[in-house]
């Protein structure tokens, strides 16, 4: 999933590493937030 927020990030004319750091900080915070699991997400039919 990173991969595929990075790529769009990159699309979108963000340059690869402020990409990466973007999602990777992303990733940290929602860690510090106590996420460990993202289940409520369009193609798991819960929505």
């Amino acid at each position: 999933m990173a991969e595929i927020e990075i790529q769009a990030l990159i699309d979108a004319k963000i340059p690869k590493d402020i990409a990466t750091g973007w999602v990777i900080k992303a990733l940290e915070d929602l860690k510090i937030q106590g996420v460990k699991v993202i289940t409520n997400i369009p193609w798991n039919g819960l929505n």
